[in-house]
């Protein structure tokens, strides 16, 4: 008896620790897609970052390193977008345009030359596995969803608020690109800066 007791006391032990395995499989994915992209992101990495053998991965992600970068994606997506959500409900569209920004810089405080992101990582990798692409396309589009219906409800046309709720994520997802080419995050900031100006333009009587 004392035997099965004992297996069950370790299955409850095992198990979160299976789960949690999963999950730091995930989040390593998340930041080796945005600092070395799709081909870069090698599974031994990955579980060296995710603390997890590497026979793990396909344990969790059957699927191998598609099914991985794929989750890691929607993963990164629901964050930002439940991110996006909140912080308009509690700060306004244009606090939470520079909190969008700082998603991402923040990651990777002091070494701007790592600045990323995992989505865009996917959608360069159309031609490598549009199933990323796809998946990216749809993050992206997840994004601009809460912001062009802020945007609505402040009285901006459907056509207007789908057009700046699109050049809102262009424009930081260059500036990323810029920030990393230079090596610091002066563009991220900029692009940050412009994009409040430009919004305070649109909601001008």
């Amino acid at each position: 008896m004392s035997v099965g007791i004992t297996r069950i006391g370790d299955a409850e032990v095992v198990e979160p620790r299976r789960r949690d395995g999963r999950e730091r499989l995930l989040n390593g994915a998340r930041r080796l897609l945005a600092e070395k992209g799709y081909a870069g992101m090698e599974l031994r990495d990955v579980a060296e970052v995710g603390d997890a053998p590497r026979g793990s991965i396909y344990h969790h992600f059957p699927g191998g390193k598609t099914q991985l970068a794929v989750e890691a994606v929607e993963r990164e997506g629901a964050e930002i977008r439940l991110a996006i959500e909140r912080g308009i409900e509690d700060r306004g569209l244009a606090k939470t345009l520079k909190m969008f920004g700082d998603v991402f810089s923040r990651r990777v405080v002091d070494h701007p030359e790592r600045l990323g992101c995992p989505v865009a990582a996917a959608a360069l990798a159309r031609l490598e596995d549009p199933a990323l692409a796809a998946a990216a396309t749809a993050v992206f589009q997840s994004w601009e969803a809460p912001i062009a219906a802020a945007l609505r409800a402040e009285g901006v046309a459907r056509k207007q608020a789908a057009a700046f709720a699109g050049l809102v994520v262009s424009t930081i997802e260059g500036a990323l690109i810029r920030a990393r080419a230079a090596g610091d995050q002066a563009p991220l900031d900029s692009a940050v800066a412009g994009l409040g100006q430009a919004l305070e333009a649109l909601l001008a009587p």
